[in-house]
């Protein structure tokens, strides 16, 4: 039986996606899938759409949360926490997790020479933590209705509102709603409760704390 040359190129298509998880894999090996050790934990990267400050889908079909295998573990704990404190119906939100460098370095292209250069970690020395597993993106969210709830701005807002050096100056110039000063007060003191740390201009942003430096040293860059 002869194959035409359109078979041949449906059989090409399939052997790319059957072969899609495996690069996945491959390129995130050492970290764990956050479905595996916590089912409940919910999962909508922001670089896995068009719903982001680049305005691009930088991750293609990847659209699993990956992260170091004990840092999963912390967000595990803080889950069970969050449900006991606030009800089943919530959920902590990953928006981002490990991120490969060649996104970063597509990300920091379009911000280069802009005020907002401030907001993305630079490329170059190896990269930051979200190159390695060891951060992550979180928010929180009512699983019953779909809404998330209110942290005074959206996740990778560019701006003085999601800044969390001075939340309470936002509440007091009405920046942001007391709502949004609690939530944000509670996720933070809930992943630190877990050894994780918050940054400066992102309140939805938490990581490890150790320097960069010992990031690098300590664990595999995400190329």
């Amino acid at each position: 039986m002869s194959v035409t040359k359109q078979q041949k190129c449906l059989w090409m298509l399939l052997l790319f996606f059957l072969c899609l998880p495996l690069w996945a894999q491959e390129r995130f090996v050492g970290l764990v899938d956050i479905k595996d050790v916590d089912p409940s934990i919910q999962v909508e990267l922001m670089y896995a759409s068009e719903d982001n400050f680049v305005g691009e889908n930088m991750y293609g079909d990847i659209s699993q949360a990956y992260m170091l295998p004990h840092f999963a573990q912390k967000l595990k704990r803080a889950q069970t926490r969050l449900k006991s404190d606030w009800g089943e119906e919530y959920s902590l939100l990953i928006c981002d997790a490990a991120r490969p460098l060649s996104v970063q370095r597509r990300m920091y292209n379009a911000v280069k020479g802009t005020p907002n250069q401030i907001y993305v970690a630079s490329p170059n020395n190896g990269g930051g933590r979200h190159n390695y597993g060891a951060a992550v993106d979180v928010t929180i969210v009512n699983t019953a209705t779909g809404e998330r709830v209110d942290m005074g701005s959206e996740v990778d807002h560019f701006g003085i509102r999601s800044h969390t050096d001075n939340e309470k100056g936002l509440l007091q110039k009405g920046l942001i709603s007391k709502e949004a000063y609690n939530n944000r007060r509670y996720l933070t003191n809930l992943l630190n409760s877990e050894g994780l740390r918050n940054i400066r201009r992102e309140w939805w942003h938490f990581e490890e704390r150790m320097s960069i430096k010992e990031v690098r040293t300590k664990y595999r860059l995400i190329e």
